[in-house]
């Protein structure tokens, strides 16, 4: 039970690697709000984990309105008395030619991808300040480091949340709140499996491509990111942490 009493804020929780996230820290002892647009979802998840005996609570959020972000937060506050671990998770994928993107779809990417997570941290670190420190935890993506096409305001937008990410950790470590982030590589999401539907990449060339000859699970991203949360990690802020399977790493035709 490595998160024993503590609680945490989890965006896009309503499937994939939110979800897991969720879940994992639930069954680390964690108290959790689960919070996304998909209510229906979130509701359902939310039963099961209190029918188990856990501690949690569905919180209906959109990321790209800082009110709403704050409210998650009040409500944390209101539902457990303080907020231990966030974790901006919710993100989007834009998948288009760059100079078919427009203002719009540019404008939801980014909003969405950056945007959600700037509000998720300052919601938090304002509320970890008042109560003596936390743990803010970023999921990033390989893209904030590595370009891919047809991706420019998703790639933009993690390179953004990585250097986001440094700049508060080094802001906030006076105030005990450590920040750090998560880049997973491709993991087996329904996001992923849409992409593979779409015939946007191959599952086999990404498999090939990646020296552990596999593309990862959502128990590999959760397993960093509960590293990330627990007290072991305590001199650990700044970082981004990359969950690829060697994929970043390899520079091999």
């Amino acid at each position: 039970m490595k998160l024993q009493n503590k609680i945490a804020l989890v965006t896009g929780a309503s499937k994939g690697v939110g979800k897991a996230i969720a879940l994992r820290f639930c069954a680390e002892g964690a108290a959790v709000v689960l919070a996304s647009r998909s209510m229906d979802a979130l509701s359902e998840i939310s039963e099961q984990i209190n029918g188990n005996g856990g501690r949690s609570l569905a919180v209906s959020l959109d990321v790209t309105d800082p009110v709403s972000v704050q409210h998650a937060v009040d409500i944390t506050v209101e539902a457990f008395g303080r907020l231990d671990i966030m974790v901006n998770n919710a993100g989007m994928s834009m998948t288009l030619p760059t100079m078919d993107l427009t203002p719009e779809q540019w404008r939801l990417a980014v909003e969405t991808d950056l945007f959600g997570v700037f509000y998720g941290c300052q919601s938090a670190g304002r509320q970890m300040v008042k109560q003596g420190g936390g743990t803010i935890i970023n999921i990033s993506s390989i893209f904030g480091r590595n370009a891919a096409p047809m991706r420019a305001a998703y790639c933009a937008s993690k390179a953004a949340v990585d250097m986001l990410t440094k700049v508060m950790a080094a802001e906030w470590a006076e105030h005990h709140i450590r920040v750090n982030a998560i880049a997973p590589g491709y993991v087996r999401t329904e996001l992923v499996q849409e992409l593979i539907d779409r015939k946007v990449f191959a599952l086999e060339d990404i498999e090939k491509r990646t020296p552990q000859g596999r593309i990862g699970t959502v128990d590999d991203i959760t397993e960093a990111v509960v590293f990330a949360a627990i007290d072991e990690s305590s001199f650990m802020t700044g970082s981004i942490l990359t969950m690829d399977g060697g994929w970043s790493a390899y520079g091999y035709l």
